[in-house]
């Protein structure tokens, strides 16, 4: 007979990381605060990556050259996964992204969606 309790409790198990933290009794401000957010995990999960993307280091990408110009969805998505790709120093997944935002940029140039000045910038910037 199908389990539903136990389904639900293995899929949490194999897809989900579980993490407990502590908070002292005293420190009111934090508890309140915890108190008042509708969705603890999603606020601490918030909280983090905030944290991972103003402190972030890179070790591929030329973090001098900025992009100071708007990028469609593909190419914006295809960015933040290479630069997810570099914070975790997957040297591998980082090359084939870097190669995929040169392509990209290659058609948009042809599709007049990006100059060839834009392009090289990104091309600078997440180098191969």
């Amino acid at each position: 007979m199908f389990n539903q309790q136990e389904y639900i409790n293995g899929f949490i198990k194999d897809k989900y990381k579980t993490l407990k933290i502590r908070i002292r009794k005293d420190n009111k401000l934090l508890i309140y605060k915890l108190s008042s957010v509708d969705n603890i995990n999603r606020y601490v999960v918030s909280l983090i990556l905030d944290d991972i993307y103003k402190n972030r280091s890179y070790k591929f990408i030329n973090n001098e050259i900025k992009i100071d110009f708007e990028l469609s969805k593909t190419m914006k998505n295809l960015v933040e996964e290479a630069e997810i790709a570099d914070i975790l120093e997957d040297y591998g997944l980082y090359m084939n992204l870097a190669d995929a935002i040169d392509s990209q940029g290659k058609k948009e140039v042809a599709h007049h969606l990006l100059r060839e000045s834009q392009w090289k910038k990104l091309t600078k910037r997440y180098c191969l």
